[in-house]
């Protein structure tokens, strides 16, 4: 539908670390270039696993499982491409060594919940998109890697939904920022 339908989806966003002094550090080439090639392997890995890349932000991932094609193990999906996102980051960085080059960090923010998802935008330049608390819940999460100096968080929404088909570990409750209560985290092993 044009204005949108609700559906439940799981968000996934991986934003790379310290890439303001890369930027500030190396030539704008070097910069396009690198990006490129993380957001080339990053998007490999989310759509591996069904999942849509949604947009770039700047050095920010912006994906979704489960919409605009429905399918039911969303959440296990979104986990299993974060997973695969960690491994072909490792790999990637590697290669980067080898070359003498700086070597990259993301953080990866998972969390299922209902959006609605359709065209936002302009009338004029319409986009697909999602709006709801669960997008910003998900982007949230993937601030507080930081915190917890990890790479892979997930909600307990999202960890109720995969089940025990990944090795997690449970974080203390945290309040996130536009949020009323806290939320459960865990860390991805």
């Amino acid at each position: 539908p044009l204005d949108g339908e609700r559906r439940e989806a799981t968000l996934l966003f991986a934003d790379l670390r310290g890439f303001t002094k890369f930027v500030e550090e190396n030539r704008p080439e070097d910069v396009v270039r690198s990006m490129r090639d993380y957001f080339t392997l990053m998007e490999n890995a989310v759509r591996a696993n069904h999942g849509l890349v949604l947009q770039y932000v700047g050095d920010e991932i912006e994906s979704v499982f489960g919409v605009p094609v429905a399918f039911e193990d969303h959440a296990r999906r979104a986990a299993a491409a974060a997973l695969d996102m960690r491994a072909a980051l490792e790999n990637w960085n590697r290669e980067r060594l080898t070359r003498g080059e700086p070597l990259f960090q993301h953080g990866i923010g998972i969390h299922t919940g209902w959006v609605l998802a359709g065209n936002t935008g302009s009338r004029d330049h319409p986009c697909y998109g999602l709006v709801g608390d669960p997008v910003n819940v998900a982007s949230r999460i993937q601030e507080l890697t930081k915190t917890f100096q990890c790479d892979v968080l997930i909600s307990e929404e999202t960890r109720r939904y995969i089940g025990e088909a990944f090795k997690t570990e449970e974080l203390p409750p945290q309040v996130i920022r536009g949020h009323s209560g806290t939320i459960r985290l865990y860390r991805v092993l």
